[in-house]
């Protein structure tokens, strides 16, 4: 009976543990299907905003003037997307790998560090570099309010002239099953960064701009700087999510094929009780009738 009842223990826990991993997959899959909803609503008004960017750029003479239009320096911010948790196969560990590596590439001295997630905080802590930023439970919440605090921060930084270069280091989802780990430059802008936008006009030169045309592309450029940081928190969310969505089917395809076996070796320890009890009661009875 004591392998019974191990046998029935083990398989309670591992049935408990699988509606656990269950529930996980099913919430995971759900927070990533609307995180994927937010990105696409987000890059219709994104790729508009690029659109209109190329547009201004293209039909004015003059050079341009405006305060994140610059060359690069030397001075680098690193915002680095992770999650709050964990269970969620490789995706932090590969985010923050590719972090460390692109971070190096910057003497200490130059750089500065902005995380986002209790995940990437606390690495880096170990590793015994303090974010001087941390951004907390943001991740949770990717919300065009927390993107447009985050940029309005880094870009009054950089306006300030307290930083050359932002590059911001996350996870993108391609194709709704591919992660891939990317770090790529937020700031300065580049001309060459809207070239490739869909043309919404032939330029027209000699146009009126209110207030003036520096002014428009002010508020165009800021407006692209924080679609661009949203983006990148949806991204990372959806990733993080999907993740955790494979590693919990995988947890819960690994239970159902344990209960498999368990139920097996249940049978096979039931039957040899069953036997054991049978072969006692025979010997009882023989040894009455020889009595």
């Amino acid at each position: 009976m004591g392998a019974l009842q191990d046998i029935r223990h083990h398989r309670k826990v591992v049935e408990d543990t699988r509606k656990i991993t269950r529930a996980m997959y099913l919430i995971a899959s759900a927070k990533m299907k609307r995180a994927m909803r937010m990105h696409d609503q987000n890059e219709r008004s994104f790729e508009r905003t690029r659109s209109n960017i190329r547009f201004i750029l293209e039909s004015i003479h003059t050079p341009t003037s405006n305060p994140f239009f610059r060359p690069h320096g030397e001075r680098t911010a690193y915002l680095v997307i992770a999650g709050d948790k964990g269970l969620c196969g490789g995706y932090n560990h590969e985010a923050l790998r590719l972090a460390e590596s692109t971070i190096e590439q910057t003497p200490p001295d130059k750089r500065s560090l902005f995380t986002i997630g209790h995940m990437a905080a606390d690495h880096f802590i170990r590793k015994g570099q303090h974010p001087d930023v941390q951004y907390s439970h943001v991740i949770q919440d990717p919300t065009l309010r927390n993107a447009r605090e985050i940029t309005t921060e880094l870009c009054y930084l950089f306006s300030e002239d307290a930083l050359d270069n932002v590059y911001v280091v996350y996870t993108q989802l391609r194709n709704g099953s591919i992660l891939t780990p990317t770090a790529r430059r937020l700031l300065p802008v580049f001309h060459e960064d809207f070239m490739d936008a869909a043309p919404i006009e032939t330029p027209v030169h000699g146009l009126m701009y209110h207030p003036s045309r520096f002014e428009a592309l002010d508020m165009m450029v800021k407006h692209y700087l924080i679609g661009w940081v949203y983006s990148a928190l949806v991204q990372a969310f959806a990733a993080e999510h999907f993740a955790r969505m494979t590693a919990m089917y995988a947890a819960t395809r690994n239970a159902d094929e344990m209960l498999t076996r368990l139920n097996i070796q249940w049978g096979h320890a039931r039957q040899a009780a069953i036997t054991q009890e049978l072969t006692e009661i025979v010997a009882g009875a023989e040894g009455g009738f020889r009595g």
